[in-house]
């Protein structure tokens, strides 16, 4: 996943350097970090499923478990990136490294596109 996030980069820069909307930018970086989640969970899950080929007694079950953990490690994920964010500040606010928590991940993606959309 940080290979593919180092590969992307350069298009982070570029609009990062084009644009001055910072909801653009930040559900950007959101898509970004999307991608190269998706493309690592599955890489995994992927990689999982040999070890499950070697063993037909439970593999239904463990199948079921590892979806599960995945989802759920995808949604805490997201949660904890949220609450860690110390790199997007808004852009009229001063630097802080610890912000108060104002709402979720979802809330705050669905306020960004509100507002990229010209509803908020």
């Amino acid at each position: 996943m940080s290979v593919l996030l180092f590969g992307f980069a350069p298009v982070a820069l570029f609009f990062l350097m084009s644009t001055t909307s910072y909801f653009f930018f930040l559900l950007l970086n959101v898509a970004i970090f999307s991608i190269t989640g998706f493309l690592g969970i599955s890489f995994f899950y992927q990689e999982m499923l040999k070890f499950t080929e070697q063993d037909e007694g439970g593999k239904q079950i463990r199948l079921n478990i590892l979806r599960y953990w995945l989802g759920l490690y995808a949604f805490v994920g997201t949660q904890l990136a949220w609450t860690l964010r110390p790199f997007f500040g808004a852009p009229n606010s001063p630097f802080a490294l610890f912000r108060e928590q104002d709402s979720n991940f979802y809330v705050a993606i669905l306020r960004s596109i509100s507002q990229l959309l010209g509803f908020g």
